[in-house]
This record gives structure tokens, C-alpha cells and sequence, in this order.
């Protein structure tokens, strides 16, 4: 057994056999390539977001419950937004202190120096690391829906709005359809 392992290992030295496993390798990452259907992975240094997007996604989820309070399927929600997104990066901090002793004073002196930290991603771009990602605040939410002049329907409403989203009364009109 120890002998044919070895008379494989001789083999493996030669050249010829070296070149053959060297294209082979080479063949097998190009495949690999072509089969991933030059689909990129999504990483946070990466990813677009899109804040229209975010704010139908917004509309939707509060339509299905203005549906599901009220029955009605033509009811219309519009919500504005504050700002866009907020981004927090990963920052360092530099500080130099000097401490000057004279012959009668002391003097001291201390600077410090911030920046973000930063990353390459898979194409060799330099972006700064993100920490945190604080979504756009919801500035007001406008309701159109059959018995939304209804007291008790207009509370139940704006009660499952100011949960959902967070925000106060104040930001919350809800009316009747005419």
C-alpha cells in the first residue's frame, strides 16, 4: 500500500503531470465563474437602497390594516418622509499629547484627529465601514377610507398607525371618502 502511494507521489512530480493539474485547476475556477450566473453577492458595502421603495413598502403594510379595520378595498394611503437614510461609520480617533517641562512653566499641548474607518470590497474600491443604517423618519400619514369619518373606525385606525409607525397623532389624518 505504502508503495503505491509513493509511485503516485513520483508521478505527481513530474511535469507533464504538474501542467495537467495546474490547467485543470484553472478550468474548474473559470467554470466555476460562468455557473454562478454572474449574480454578486449582497454585502452591506454593496447594497443600494432605495427609498421609494421603502415608502410603498410603508403604504402597503398600512393599507392592509386600514383594509382589514375597515373592510374597505379602495381605501388610499399616502405617507411623506422626513430625510433619507442615515448612515453611521465605524470612526478612530487619534490623539497626540505633549508635555513641554521649561525651566519656571509647563506647557502641554494635545490635538486629536478623526476618521472613518475604511474597507475594500471585491472590486478594490475604498468605502467607509458602516455601523449603523437609520431608515427616514415618517413626517405624516394621510388616510382615505370608506367610514373614516366614523369616530370609533378613526381611532381604531390611528391607533394601528401610531403602533405600527411609531409616530403621534399629530402625524395621522384620516378622513371619509366623499
Amino acid at each position: 500500500m505504502n508503495e503505491k502511494i509513493k509511485n503516485l507521489i513520483e508521478n505527481f512530480k513530474k511535469p507533464k503531470y504538474l501542467i495537467v493539474i495546474g490547467i485543470s485547476g484553472i478550468v474548474l475556477v473559470a467554470l466555476s465563474s460562468l455557473f454562478s450566473g454572474g449574480k454578486s453577492e449582497k454585502t452591506p458595502y454593496n447594497e443600494s437602497f432605495n427609498i421609494e421603495e421603502y415608502r410603498v413598502s410603508l403604504e402597503r403594510s398600512i393599507l392592509s390594516v386600514v383594509e382589514d379595520i375597515t373592510g374597505d378595498k379602495k381605501a388610499t394611503v399616502l405617507i411623506t418622509l422626513q430625510n433619507g437614510v442615515r448612515y453611521s461609520y465605524a470612526d478612530d480617533v487619534k490623539t497626540d499629547t505633549d508635555l513641554t517641562d521649561g525651566e519656571k512653566t509647563k506647557q502641554s499641548r494635545k490635538s486629536s484627529e478623526s476618521f472613518h474607518i475604511t474597507v475594500k470590497d471585491s472590486s478594490g474600491d475604498e468605502k467607509a465601514l458602516v455601523v449603523t443604517e437609520n431608515m427616514p423618519e415618517v413626517r405624516g400619514v394621510a388616510i382615505i377610507c370608506e367610514n373614516g369619518d366614523d369616530e370609533y373606525v378613526k381611532e381604531k385606525i390611528e391607533n394601528a398607525v401610531m403602533a405600527a409607525l411609531d409616530i403621534t397623532s399629530k402625524r395621522v389624518y384620516i378622513t371619509g371618502r366623499n
